[in-house]
């Protein structure tokens, strides 16, 4: 009966059938929850630790140069002070970094940049002390230039 029915009414059968598809399809492109996730969380830079003992990171260059941050703490968390030292190769003497969050909130050292002339942490470039005091947790890169080079570092930032 249904297929005599679907023979003698043919735009039956495209409806059911475009219906169907677009049922289908709207399923099958939603993003589902894991994918999302994965997609949007931290992923922090690699802490090695220095010779003298202490935590640094090698900076992800997007320049010519190399970048090192000396880090004065285990965990960073927000709404605490923390102390980042920082090797940079290039030209010149101004140096500046500034930290961006995740949702784009952007922020300056509270402290620094203050030149170092005398150090025993052994990495090319020139070295400058800063300090930072992240507002709110989580993903923070900090972008750190000296003439035309550039590097960053992220941090995962836990809450207070």
């Amino acid at each position: 009966m249904t297929s005599k029915l679907l023979c003698k009414f043919p735009e039956t059968l495209i409806l059911i059938l475009v219906l169907g598809g677009l049922t289908g399809c709207t399923a099958s492109t939603s993003t589902p929850e894991s994918f999302a996730t994965a997609t949007t969380a931290c992923q922090p830079s690699r802490i090695q630790t220095s010779k003298d003992s202490f935590p640094e990171i090698q900076g992800t260059m997007s320049s010519d140069g190399e970048m090192w941050a000396l880090l004065f703490f285990g965990e960073a968390h927000a709404k605490e002070d923390i102390k980042i030292v920082w090797r940079i190769t290039g030209e010149g003497t101004d140096f500046i970094v500034q930290g961006k969050h995740e949702d784009g909130t952007v922020i300056s050292p509270t402290w620094g940049p203050e030149p170092h002339e005398d150090s025993t942490w052994d990495r090319p470039g020139s070295e400058w002390g800063t300090g930072f005091n992240f507002p709110k947790p989580g993903c923070w890169t900090l972008t750190a230039t000296r003439g035309t080079t550039i590097g960053e570092i992220r941090l995962n930032i836990l809450a207070p």
